[in-house]
């Protein structure tokens, strides 16, 4: 066992890579009255180009695979299913898949030993047929023709269709009826067996436990299975411009109050600085320009153009990152006019900056109030950084306003695309 200790907030997480490959990571929280597991592997919606296990050409396989493999690896051949047998310990289980990986997961406060094994087990004992891929394929066009009848959703998958020309963040995690339609089993087999060996993916439980009797339990679980030795996955890689696919698109769908989304695609080529520092400075920028404290706010909203404050959502898109404004309102031409006005002339002071740093800093401490929060914080920075972040704390504290003003005065906000949903 090693122990990750997290600097400043005198925290610390225990990690163990098996022999197998699997990584296991624990946070042990003493006065926790429950526990929090996720089992996740390396495999989104993003990867749908790669060299399968065992071969040697790229192959292309339809949108939506990783998401169609949760449903799937979800569902068992006999015995009870995932869902009756956590509620078996009053324990609640669940699975999601996001652009870049699918996490299976539970939570409870009994039988946590039991449960991990169970979540191991399942996960790692995959069932397809072709009959069981077929009857899957009507449950999610179903979901699929929610969330095309859905204005939000609708919204957040225009803003990156017509941000993006190769980059694969432009495509559904859900995939088409179209995509939906090409998934075999066979493809499913060939996804699993490349993506779902143990060394692509990890553990991570967060609660109240015995440490080492629990990675003694994983430890045995997993030697009694055989896997092939881990490989390095390869994936297709693309080129993608700067410029934008699309810079305006008025969209017709019944929504009550129409639906704008300001879009600002920034390129992550030949920055100066570590990514999550750049990052944390994007979110302060633009936060400090958009949000309920900012001056845009109080002018919008006395010149009754919104009503509510603009929500501001980043996605790390690997090339590039991808900056949204996101609001609901009937005078969306003058909230596009204030945006970009506000745009020309970004200003930030120290102040503004040392107020952001503090709210960050507060929630990077209270979040180790919550196992869940944790979890995800592992998750997260496995996932997009590949390690976890040991000083948290002290990098927001070392964000300075001459590093920031760096990062104002190198940046590019011409490559823009706007989303309009109206009726």
């Amino acid at each position: 066992m090693k122990k990750i200790k997290l600097n400043t907030i005198g925290e610390e997480i225990t990690y163990e890579k098996l022999e197998n490959g699997l990584e296991v990571f624990l946070y042990n929280k003493s006065d926790s009255t429950n526990n929090y597991v996720t089992f996740t592997t390396k495999f989104g919606s993003i990867y749908n180009e790669f060299v399968p296990l065992e071969e040697f050409k790229m192959k292309k396989v339809p949108h939506g695979v990783a998401h169609f493999l949760e449903h799937k690896v979800f569902v068992q051949k006999e015995g009870l299913q995932p869902e009756e047998f956590f509620s078996k310990s009053g324990a609640l289980c669940n699975a999601y898949t996001t652009f870049k990986n699918t996490t299976y997961l539970f939570s409870g406060p009994n039988n946590l030993k039991e449960n991990i094994l169970y979540l191991l087990d399942y996960v790692q004992e995959p069932y397809f047929t072709e009959e069981n891929v077929e009857s899957e394929k009507g449950i999610i066009t179903q979901e699929i023709h929610m969330c095309d009848d859905n204005p939000t959703d609708v919204l957040y998958e225009y803003i990156r269709k017509n941000s993006f020309y190769n980059n694969p963040f432009k495509d559904s995690i859900i995939g088409t009826t179209n995509d939906i339609n090409k998934i075999t089993k066979d493809i499913l087999y060939e996804c699993y067996n490349t993506f779902y060996h143990p060394g692509n993916m990890f553990l991570v439980i967060t609660g109240n436990f015995d440490e080492e009797d629990l990675l003694e339990a994983i430890k045995k679980n997993q030697s009694e299975k055989n896997f092939h030795s881990p490989q390095k996955i390869k994936i297709k890689e693309y080129q993608e411009p700067n410029k934008v696919v699309k810079q305006k698109e008025i969209i017709k769908m019944d929504t009550p109050v129409p639906k704008l989304a300001y879009n600002i695609k920034i390129s992550l080529k030949d920055i100066e600085i570590d990514i999550r520092r750049y990052n944390l400075y994007l979110f302060i920028l633009f936060s400090s320009l958009f949000d309920d404290t900012s001056d845009f706010d109080r002018e919008a909203k006395d010149e009754n153009i919104i009503t509510n404050s603009l929500y501001l959502n980043l996605l790390n898109c690997d090339s590039h990152a991808l900056i949204s404004l996101i609001n609901e309102t009937p005078s969306y031409e003058s909230v596009i006019t204030k945006i970009e006005n506000t745009l020309k002339n970004i200003k930030i002071t120290e102040d503004d900056l040392n107020r952001k740093k503090k709210v960050l800093i507060s929630n990077e401490l209270f979040s180790f109030e919550n196992i869940e929060v944790i979890n995800d914080m592992i998750v997260d920075n496995i996932i997009f950084d590949g390690k976890i972040e040991k000083d948290m704390i002290g990098l927001l504290k070392s964000l300075n306003i001459q590093e920031m003003n760096k990062v104002i005065s190198n940046l590019s906000l011409k490559n823009y695309s706007i989303v309009i949903l109206k009726k």
